[in-house]
């Protein structure tokens, strides 16, 4: 049975009784923000589809969008680039003329609701985004149960609670018996060993590419063709 955020901090609490429930489970909170940060887990990924009809310069993301992973137009079969700036796009192409399906995807500023959005370039032909992204951690709440190969491992978010829990020397009137600094390096040495192994079973389960075989399309820039623009008198830099 999948485990839940209740279950990781009741067990917190256990381990270290004289610790006030919310404080239980602010510790969980931060270990499952240090488990994000250290890496794309497949558990976090999302399936992008975003129509763009071709007569907006650009296209709206998820609410819980973070990065992208892949992203291809399945009109033409290609990838799409994600990592380019709008900057070295204009280099190639000063006064964003260029038109034809689209190539690349540029960070741009938000909507009028502070929405995510990117710049479609070239811009003016319809087409159908589709692939993974990486969506942002939202803080745990009550009910929530872990999924992908955090279902049966928080026990290590455990772990990297109680690091914390032992760090912590309780108050005046009742001090922490569980504080103790040479048990919370334990624990912490504990919890990076754990997501070292939870990130080699995430490697064995993420699902396979669908689009591995699919071309890079050339974003314009001069990278897919082995150039780079900076090494160039294009502009200035």
């Amino acid at each position: 049975m999948a485990e839940d955020f209740g279950y990781a901090w009741r067990t917190v609490r256990l381990y270290c009784p004289s610790a006030p429930t919310f404080l239980a489970r602010e510790w969980v909170q931060a270990a499952w923000k240090q488990l994000l940060a250290a890496r794309r887990w497949s558990f976090m990924r999302g399936t992008l589809a975003v129509p763009y009809d071709g007569s907006s310069p650009y296209v709206t993301m998820p609410s819980d969008f973070a990065s992208f992973d892949i992203v291809v137009d399945t009109a033409q079969q290609k990838k799409i680039c994600t990592d380019q700036s709008l900057a070295e796009l204009t280099c190639a192409d000063p006064m964003h003329a260029v038109t034809g399906p689209p190539r690349a995807l540029l960070p741009a500023t938000p909507g009028p609701n502070g929405e995510v959005r990117y710049e479609v370039y070239p811009h003016g032909s319809a087409a159908t985004f589709s692939g993974y992204y990486n969506r942002q951690g939202p803080r745990l709440t009550d009910g929530q149960f872990f999924s992908g190969v955090l279902a049966d491992g928080a026990e290590v978010l455990v772990a990297g609670a109680l690091a914390q829990a032992a760090l912590w020397p309780g108050t005046g009137e009742k001090p922490n018996p569980y504080f103790n600094a040479g048990l919370a390096q334990t624990k912490a040495n504990e919890f990076k060993y754990g997501v070292q192994m939870l990130s080699l079973r995430d490697d064995e389960q993420a699902p396979a590419d669908l689009w591995d075989s699919w071309e890079q399309a050339d974003c314009g820039c001069g990278c897919s063709a082995g150039g780079d623009p900076r090494a160039t008198d294009a502009c200035a830099w």
